[in-house]
């Protein structure tokens, strides 16, 4: 231990420096606690004031402890998380604490009927929601909460460690900060800055580093070159001076609700499990776009054949337009839409090359000519997407899924590219609630490969929920 300490005098300045700096660090546990206090407290009240809720408000009390009892055994005041995964221990509390609340109403012989413990812990575990959402507001803001946000040491080699803060820096959450790093001895960046970042020499100096700078917690970056034994030691050294043990797994996406920790046989994997679109959810997510899908073709027919009538008097030429997509597995199929340019458009694209505006394969024009003017008010509203109903009943589109693409921009794909085609092109999607033609070609992407690889059926729903406001506001409709 004296030669990991003798480390710290060798500590570039920049590290010792970033100590004095180092805002007030909030436990969250004890800040959790309280919010969960105050929202049972104010919930209870609230049922003591409404016709036949609650007989006898004392006793009702009792809840408050019950509630802090059952959100603590979830593990939410102790372990980390974002606010989705807070937000799920709060539903596991809210819907485990009611028969055990109607188990001790029993036995104390208290009127309690079942759905007003079902409406107390679900009002609860909304109001401890939204104060977990507050606490996130107020970490991306600067605020720094224990288990929410951490100043970090990066640990790991020169192979490893420029992938990581990579990821650190597009992550977008604010979670981490980075305030020094520790190379492997004997790499070439040891001696350097590694992109702004003061570096420390070998991975033993990581307690000392951390300590100076003010750190709560190193992210570990393993690699082969570094020994087993060596991170073996540098751990029990971490826990010992209280310093949070993040690992990085090298992963490029985090496939939500699949990953598992695997130790069977004191081998300690991470395991992924299979996606979702992989399971049965998504043959109910299949039937219910066709369902729906012809549902809604037959409210909105007259709607269909007003605004064709439109685009017919507007301007000369068909009022549908057809047009040839690729589908999920590379199947090419033809795809409705409310003609939205004028009936020659195709010719003129060869003299408008030079006006794209969209990054990659993509052809997109702000102030395109060729819209006419009732085609300008369609796409601003995305009513001009409606006739691709046709295409979800017929099973060729979902209502939620990836940009459906156009040949040409599939030749035009990269192998990983094209892991966007292994699931039905959508009405709307991530694309469209992100942003539509304001995003980057990159980004789009980004989007939809985290939409295939993290569907669910509550995924599908918030996107629906969130096409609204996009539609409402127009951004990226051009």
């Amino acid at each position: 231990m004296s030669l990991v300490w003798a480390r710290a005098a060798a500590l570039p300045e920049a590290v010792r420096a970033g100590a004095d700096a180092v805002a007030p660090l909030h436990r969250t546990g004890w800040l959790l606690a309280l919010c969960d206090l105050v929202a049972a407290t104010v919930v209870v009240l609230v049922a003591g004031v409404v016709p036949h809720a609650i007989a006898n408000l004392a006793p009702a009390f009792l809840f408050v402890p019950m509630w802090l009892v059952a959100v603590g055994s979830t593990g939410d005041y102790q372990l980390p998380g974002n606010v989705a995964a807070r937000i799920r221990r709060l539903t596991v509390a809210s819907l485990v604490l009611p028969t055990g609340m109607l188990l001790v109403a029993e036995l104390v012989a208290y009127p309690l009927a079942a759905r007003t413990v079902t409406a107390v812990c679900l009002l609860t575990a909304a109001l401890g929601a939204v104060g977990r959402g507050s606490l996130a507001w107020a970490a991306r803001r600067g605020v720094r909460l224990s288990g929410v946000t951490h100043r970090v040491v990066v640990a790991g080699t020169a192979d490893t460690l420029p992938g990581l803060l990579d990821r650190l820096r597009r992550s977008g959450t604010h979670r981490f900060a980075v305030v020094g790093a520790c190379v492997a001895a004997g790499d070439p960046t040891a001696s350097g800055p590694l992109d702004g970042i003061p570096v420390v020499p070998g991975i033993a100096a990581c307690v000392p580093a951390a300590r100076m700078s003010g750190a709560d917690a190193v992210i570990l970056a393993p690699d082969p070159a570094i020994p087993a034994d060596d991170l073996q030691r540098l751990c029990w050294c971490l826990e010992e001076a209280g310093v949070a043990i993040f690992v990085w797994t090298g992963l490029l996406t985090s496939p939500a609700g699949r990953i598992r920790l695997d130790v069977g046989e004191q081998l300690p994997l991470l395991h992924v499990g299979a996606p979702r679109r992989l399971g049965p959810s998504h043959l109910v997510k299949h039937a219910l776009d066709r369902t729906i899908a012809t549902l809604a073709l037959l409210v909105l027919s007259p709607l269909l054949l007003a605004l064709a009538l439109a685009i017919r008097l507007d301007s000369p030429g068909p009022a549908f337009f057809r047009q040839t997509r690729i589908g999920s597995g590379d199947a090419p199929f033809t795809m409705w839409k409310l003609r939205t340019m004028s009936h020659d458009a195709g010719d003129a694209v060869a003299d408008l090359v030079e006006l794209n505006e969209a990054s990659g394969p993509l052809f997109k024009i702000r102030q395109d000519p060729r819209i006419t003017r009732v085609g300008r008010w369609l796409r601003r509203t995305s009513l001009d997407e409606l006739p691709q109903l046709i295409n979800v009943a017929l099973g060729q589109m979902s209502l939620v899924g990836p940009r459906p693409a156009l040949p040409c921009e599939v030749a035009a794909y990269l192998p990983d590219v094209r892991h966007r085609l292994v699931v039905r092109p959508g009405m709307t999607g991530l694309w469209q609630v992100s942003g539509r033609a304001d995003l980057s070609w990159d980004e789009a992407v980004r989007l939809d490969q985290h939409y295939v690889d993290n569907w669910s059926l509550l995924l599908d729903v918030r996107i629906l929920l969130r096409t609204a406001g996009a539609v409402l506001s127009g951004r990226g409709a051009y």
